[in-house]
């Protein structure tokens, strides 16, 4: 079994190979091609325990076991197993934290290229943590962008954030930030809505990606005013599997991100209307990530093997 570090899984995920993995992924997965069961949950006093297990013909099994606990630092801990899917044997253990972040950001990258406006300049961050910095990362790899603004409660942590990339600013408010973006990336554990439906500029394109059940980061008439893009369906049940955001809603009310990369649903169907991509996380891109880092770790040779 081949043991990867969170430092070995960081060397080892490019990017730029990431993004098309995904859109694949996406694809097979509105097209019924993975075994996906719902995500599960066991709860303590401080905190969950949550399961993701995933298939994809020609792929391992995956399992990521993740646990949340807001109050700690990290808050969100992960571990990904891969199990061959011939034998059943587990093949690797590795880290997911870095994982879950890239392939995170990395779908919100692919929804902003498919559905934010052509002539889109600017972005807002709202947020300063992990997903924050990961959709830092990957947004100055867009073309196009003359400013990135990333703005939170802690106008410090902003700040050293903003540090990070020559094209970013520290706002002086989460409204500043807002109604100044083109693109809006949300990237907080907030249990309530951190911005307003009057901030938000004509066209613009949000993503979110902040899971706090019974609550959440965005606002109700915001989200029913927008054209809504998902990962999948379940993203309309319950927590844990779905989001909390979204109770209510039917079904019909979301467009898979599958779907419109098959061109079976449109995608953006004006310049002015709002679209809206809510991220729960799926267990198809951590499959789809975690076997781009296994498959370069045999090839590179790194990692450490051990007997079970």
């Amino acid at each position: 079994m081949l043991i990867l570090s969170h430092k070995e899984v960081a060397e080892l995920l490019d990017p730029h190979e990431l993004i098309p993995a995904l859109e694949e992924g996406f694809k097979a997965l509105s097209a019924g091609q993975l075994e996906v069961p719902p995500r599960n949950q066991v709860g303590a006093p401080k905190g969950a325990l949550l399961g993701m297990y995933a298939f994809m013909p020609g792929k391992p099994f995956s399992v990521k076991l993740v646990s949340i606990f807001h109050e700690s630092t990290p808050s969100h801990q992960a571990v990904i197993t891969l199990f061959n899917s011939e034998t059943g044997s587990p093949i690797a253990l590795m880290d997911g934290e870095h994982i879950t972040a890239m392939r995170t950001a990395a779908a919100s990258l692919l929804s902003i290229k498919h559905l934010a406006r052509p002539n889109s300049k600017t972005v807002a961050i709202i947020g300063t943590g992990v997903q924050a910095e990961s959709h830092l990362k990957m947004i100055e790899t867009l073309g196009g962008i003359e400013k990135i603004w990333i703005a939170s409660r802690d106008h410090s942590a902003a700040s050293a954030l903003a540090a990070h990339a020559s094209t970013a600013h520290a706002a002086d408010s989460i409204h500043q930030a807002v109604s100044n973006a083109d693109i809006l990336c949300l990237c907080t554990s907030s249990p309530e809505p951190v911005i307003k439906k009057e901030w938000l500029k004509d066209g613009v394109h949000i993503t979110s990606v902040g899971y706090r059940p019974p609550g959440g980061e965005l606002p109700r008439d915001v989200i029913e005013s927008c054209h809504l893009f998902v990962e999948s369906k379940r993203a309309f049940e319950p927590p844990p599997a779905g989001s909390a955001e979204l109770q209510g809603l039917d079904t019909d009310f979301g467009t898979e991100l599958g779907e419109l990369l098959l061109k079976q649903k449109p995608g953006r169907i004006s310049e002015t209307e709002w679209t809206i991509y809510k991220s729960m996380g799926h267990a198809m891109e951590d499959l789809v990530a975690a076997s781009l880092v296994y498959e370069k770790a045999l090839t590179r040779k790194m990692g450490m093997t051990v007997e079970l």
